[in-house]
């Protein structure tokens, strides 16, 4: 259980964004001009930018008491210039105060002296890895964001005309086109409404770049590491014997047993103390052990006996060196620091 509260995402937080994302995707004339094979239309870009709603809603949950809240990078810049800014500028105080953690000279940001680098990620509630670029390793907190968002999100800003019966109706089709649906294939048109929801987000934790660096795996560009997906009771073939031992320290899995097969995100085993867990299979996606006890492996509990621990490739399309860990590790094992940067931030408010 997250000892973090849940945050509901309202309307006027998604129209803020939305407001901001908007007059980003006008300034830029990468978009205007057609110059880019890749570039968007409004709905992907949206889409992208979304996950700058962590940098106020989480911090003002943080500091809703504290008589300051953070300034975030809110600037428009030239597709060429230098984007060097850290998410959080500084903090603005009830009386109007600003303190500036960085300040913009010339094409790039200076990090005004013993102020934070502050960096936010919002990680979607079903991904299982946290992931920062090794170029972004420059920050000195790293906050990390589980969102939950609906899937259709977007249509809670739609007007109401657009969900009116009039179109369902000019959309009717007509049964004299089909012979036979013998498996039921065509569906049948529903009257749709916007959703109800946004979503919500969640603080994961947030960690020091010392702390985060020295508990992920780094992959260079094109290595494709394999993370934990989930485990089960399972049953050993007669053919099968023990290989090695498969060692736990603290409470994380030595993935040393994947030498000369892939790599591997550490992920976490309790339950194993005092005792020994034996491989006794391996595959790159599959490993196999066999434990006289009880275990939790990446929070799915496991009855003593063999067990299935299944793995999935992490299929990076990312050009750049990576750092990487398991979501749940690190929420669960990792030293949390959010109450150092709060403290910090306040005494920073009290100058």
């Amino acid at each position: 259980m997250s000892k973090y509260p849940q945050i509901e995402i309202t309307k006027d937080d998604l129209r803020q964004i939305v407001y901001f994302i908007i007059m980003l995707f006008r300034s830029e004339n990468i978009h205007l001009q057609g110059q880019s094979a890749k570039r968007d239309y409004i709905g992907g870009y949206i889409e992208r930018w979304a996950n700058k709603l962590p940098e106020t809603l989480i911090f003002n949950e943080l500091f809703k008491a504290k008589g300051y809240k953070v300034m975030p990078d809110y600037f428009l810049y030239p597709d060429a210039k230098d984007k060097n800014a850290p998410d959080i500028l500084g903090i603005k105080k009830e009386n109007g105060t600003i303190i500036p953690f960085t300040k913009y000279k010339n094409g790039t940001w200076v990090t005004v002296d013993n102020m934070p680098r502050i960096e936010a990620k919002a990680i979607r509630k079903d991904q299982y890895l946290l992931t920062v670029r090794e170029p972004q390793m420059i920050d000195d907190y790293y906050v990390f964001v589980e969102t939950d968002m609906e899937l259709d999100y977007l249509t809670t800003l739609f007007e109401e005309e657009v969900f009116a019966d009039k179109y369902i109706n000019e959309l009717e089709v007509n049964d004299i086109f089909i012979d036979e649906d013998i498996k039921g294939e065509i569906m049948p048109h529903n009257k749709i409404k916007k959703a109800e929801k946004i979503g919500t987000m969640r603080l994961i934790g947030i960690y020091t770049k010392e702390e985060f660096k020295s508990k992920t795996i780094y992959c260079e560009k094109g290595l494709r590491p394999y993370y934990f997906l989930s485990a089960e009771n399972s049953e050993a073939k007669s053919t099968w014997s023990v290989i090695e031992e498969l060692k736990v320290n603290n409470k994380i899995a030595d993935c040393k047993f994947g030498k000369g097969i892939a790599t591997y995100i550490p992920f976490s085993i309790e339950g194993a103390e005092d005792c020994k867990i034996q491989i006794i299979k391996k595959y790159k996606s599959t490993l196999y052990i066999k434990s006289p006890k009880p275990l939790n492996i990446g929070g799915v509990e496991v009855e003593k006996g063999v067990v299935k621990i299944i793995f999935r490739e992490f299929e990076r399309g990312t050009k750049w060196d990576e750092n990487i860990a398991q979501k749940y590790v690190a929420e669960n094992y990792w030293t949390d620091s959010t109450d150092q940067l709060i403290e910090l931030f306040d005494r920073i408010a009290s100058t």
